[in-house]
């Protein structure tokens, strides 16, 4: 409820009534930057998890596709024959227990103790190690005392300063548009674009969605020259449902009906509107959405009222849903990465600037 609000706010017209409660978060941000200097110099020296640790996080609130990156990072270094851990806080889970488990069985787990991110990246990792923990910091030191892994890669790691790292990725969502590019909440911005200085890879997302595609790259290029930049496109590859797999095309003479509680809604909304045949209706929910019976039966009404052919979800919402009958199909949208330049340049800088030994080397 009061993330919808706040999306409300952010997205209001030059004269609508929501410029009063813009003006209180204009002071809500002014404690927020204050908390985070103090954070930072408070936070004391960091730890060591005694193997190489890739942090891939954004100064962002909402969706930059993290997420995503750590899962194409986790697969390209695997692929290498590198053995990968994952550290995350699960946020949004209920169960606060932390664990330390391969991601074939961290798949079979409920959600609600893993989260719905870590759940989803088991799915696509099984061979990594996942150390989920309240604290990262802790959550790496797990994992390294176990001499299990070859390097950790943190999932939303950029503001925990606590835990040393030794490479910085950077996630930025081109398609944010510039007023958005506030402090939190007047904004999304959680840090400064001045971060970006810390930055030793930053990858431009759907920058395919974004008004001027080669601008915010430019940008940044000038501004962050210590940075490798690359644009990354999240490009829809399949669909997954309980009992089968579509090829995207499948969506061509569909009308559907759109859910997930992520952060960048829109983006995806409009990039299933190129893709099928008639979008009934688009429902954002908060992210991280957690799905009682109560909103599960509101996304089957909808879905009647339209009487669509298929509902559609992210793979993260997925996970939550249980076998909840929607008396039609339901179908994830697998996304994969398309960098420029290519995966195969980002995979062997990653290996050399950190010395990562394949089993043959």
């Amino acid at each position: 409820m009061l993330e919808q609000l706040w999306k409300k706010v952010l997205r209001r017209g030059s004269l609508s009534w929501l410029i009063l409660p813009a003006a209180l978060l204009w002071l809500v941000s002014l404690a927020y930057r204050l908390a985070r200097v103090i954070h930072r110099l408070t936070a004391g020296a960091q730890v060591d998890a005694g193997v190489p640790v890739i942090s891939v996080g954004n100064i962002t609130v909402g969706g930059s596709g993290k997420t995503t990156s750590v899962g194409m990072l986790g697969r390209l270094l695997l692929q290498e024959d590198i053995r990968v851990g994952i550290v995350s806080s699960g946020y949004g889970r209920a169960d606060q227990t932390s664990f330390l488990e391969p991601g074939y069985r961290v798949q079979t787990m409920d959600s609600r103790l893993t989260g719905d991110e870590v759940k989803h990246l088991a799915g696509l990792l099984p061979e990594a190690l996942f150390s989920v923990d309240r604290s990262k910091s802790e959550a790496a030191l797990r994992l390294g005392a176990g001499g299990g892994v070859d390097v950790i890669i943190v999932d939303d790691g950029m503001q925990h300063i606590k835990l040393h790292r030794d490479l910085e990725i950077v996630t930025f969502d081109a398609s944010v548009a510039d007023q958005f590019l506030k402090p939190f909440p007047l904004g999304v911005l959680r840090e400064p674009l001045s971060a970006l200085t810390r930055a030793d890879v930053i990858l431009v997302t759907r920058a395919n969605l974004a008004d001027d595609p080669g601008a915010r790259q430019t940008q940044f290029a000038s501004l962050f020259p210590q940075a490798k930049i690359y644009r990354a496109q999240f490009l829809p590859s399949e669909l997954v449902g309980r009992d089968r797999r579509w090829p995207i095309k499948y969506l061509e003479d569909k009308s559907v009906l759109l859910f997930a509680g992520i952060g960048n809604f829109r983006a995806m909304s409009r990039q299933v509107t190129t893709l099928c045949a008639d979008l009934d209706q688009a429902i954002e929910l908060s992210d991280h959405q957690r799905y009682d019976q109560t909103v599960l039966q509101k996304i089957k009404t909808a879905a009647d009222s339209h009487d669509s052919d298929l509902l559609l979800t992210t793979g993260k919402d997925w996970v939550k849903l249980g076998d909840f009958a929607f008396g039609r199909e339901i179908y994830y949208l697998v996304q994969s990465i398309d960098l420029d330049p290519g995966e195969e340049k980002l995979v062997r800088y990653i290996i050399e600037r950190l010395n990562l030994k394949r089993p043959s080397d």
